[in-house]
This record gives structure tokens, C-alpha cells and sequence, in this order.
């Protein structure tokens, strides 16, 4: 009985040192787990603050990207309003380029109208008398006439070969025509004057179909026309209106 009563006490004693082993165990794994449980809070706290941060880092990139995508969305609408403004501008040039070689083409057209209507307008003043003139010239033609029909009866005014040349130099100093022949193919009307190099006394040869048919002396000498007595010793043929008149130099 003693016995039995001696193991019990021990195996109380071995339950009660087991219970205190098992209960010092499982503090110590509690405090462990719950340290293990407070890193563990602590890691997700800070995952939870990085995921947080993360989260603003793509909201402000989402948000960057959206002002890009709308940044390159204006710049493609701004592109294509220059490439339109470009198109037109070029389409414009091209149109001012075409009116200004239009421009140039008139203006060299208009540049030979009026380089001709300038040759015919001078060409009608050293070939035209004006109204005014008429009848100076024609009392001065009638006195021409007058003078010649007294030289005929005396010697010529100054004493010139009567013997005509063969030919006419190719390229003389004064060259005309003759405008009128007067009375009796005692005078002739030439289309040079003094703007032309003609003077008085100067002496001239008329031809006809190039051949020398006359000799003549300036007596009178305008602008634009001159007139000269016909040489009655050196006359082969009448003068004719359209007969050239040159010099010998």
C-alpha cells in the first residue's frame, strides 16, 4: 500500500514537473509565434505602405501618361493643321508663281508693243509734218521753186562736179529717201534733217534702183526733213518719190 501510494506521488510529481516542462514550452513558442506575428504585422504594414506608394507612383504616372497621350494627340492635330497650312501654302506660291510668269510674259509682250509702237511713232515724226508747218513749207517750196527757176538762168550757188559717181558706198554717214519731188524735178523733199547729221550746202546723191541719177544740194534743213535743189547739169533721171539718197562718206 505504501508502496503503491510512494509511486503515485512520484508519477504526481513527474505529471506536475511534465506540466510545468509543457506549459514553459508552449510560452516560449507563444512568445515566439507572437513575435513571429508582430514581424510578420510590421512586413505587411510596410507592404501595405510600399503598395500604397507604388499605387500613387502608377496613379501619377497614369496621370502623366494621360497629359502625354494628350500632349501627342494636340501635337498630331497641330501637325496636320501645318502640313494643311503647308499644302495651301505651297498651293498658293504655285499660284503666284504662275500669275508672276503670266506678269513677266505680258510685260516682255507689252515691252515689243511698245518698242514698236515707239519705232512707228518715230518713224511718223521723221516722216510727218505737222499742220502748222504745211503752209511754211509750202511758201518755202514756192520760193525754192522760184530760186531755182532764177539759178537756171544763172551759175549754181557753189560749183560741184557734174560727173556722178558709179556706185554708192555700202555704209554711207547720211542716208534717206526722197519724200516729194517737186516742180519740174527742180527740188526734192528728203525724210532726214538735222537730228540725222544733214546741214545746208551738204551734197547728196539720189538713186534709183542703186544707180546715181542725180545730185542734189541742201538748202533748207528742219529737224526731221531737209530740202534740197536738184543739180540741172548732174540730172540722168527724175527723181522719184522712194528713191534712196546717200552720201559719198
Amino acid at each position: 500500500m505504501k508502496v503503491i501510494t510512494r509511486t503515485l506521488q512520484a508519477l504526481a510529481v513527474l505529471g506536475a514537473i511534465a506540466a510545468g516542462v509543457f506549459y514553459f514550452l508552449a510560452k516560449n513558442e507563444y512568445q515566439s509565434l507572437d513575435t513571429n506575428l508582430q514581424s510578420l504585422n510590421a512586413s505587411l504594414k510596410a507592404e501595405r505602405t510600399r503598395v500604397q506608394k507604388l499605387q500613387k507612383e502608377n496613379a501619377t504616372q497614369a496621370e502623366t501618361l494621360a497629359a502625354q497621350a494628350d500632349e501627342i494627340q494636340k501635337l498630331t492635330a497641330d501637325s496636320l493643321l501645318a502640313n494643311n497650312q503647308l499644302l495651301q501654302i505651297q498651293r498658293e506660291n504655285k499660284r503666284l508663281a504662275d500669275e508672276r510668269d503670266a506678269q513677266e510674259i505680258a510685260e516682255r509682250r507689252l515691252q515689243k508693243e511698245n518698242s514698236r509702237l515707239t519705232q512707228e511713232v518715230n518713224v511718223l515724226k521723221a516722216t510727218s509734218v505737222p499742220q502748222e508747218e504745211i503752209a511754211n513749207y509750202e511758201l518755202a517750196i514756192a520760193n525754192l521753186e522760184r530760186q531755182v527757176l532764177e539759178l537756171q538762168q544763172t551759175q549754181p550757188l557753189q560749183q560741184v562736179s557734174s560727173i556722178l559717181p558709179s556706185s554708192i558706198p555700202a555704209d554711207p554717214s547720211l542716208r534717206g529717201n526722197v519724200l516729194t519731188v517737186g516742180k519740174g524735178a527742180s527740188f526734192v523733199v528728203l525724210d532726214i534733217g538735222y537730228s540725222d547729221g544733214v546741214r545746208l550746202q551738204n551734197e547728196l546723191y539720189v538713186q534709183h534702183a542703186d544707180t546715181p541719177i542725180a545730185k542734189i544740194q541742201v538748202t533748207e534743213v528742219k529737224e526731221n526733213l531737209s530740202i534740197a535743189r536738184v543739180l540741172p547739169e548732174s540730172l540722168v533721171k527724175t527723181p522719184q518719190t522712194g528713191d534712196s539718197v546717200s552720201s559719198l562718206n
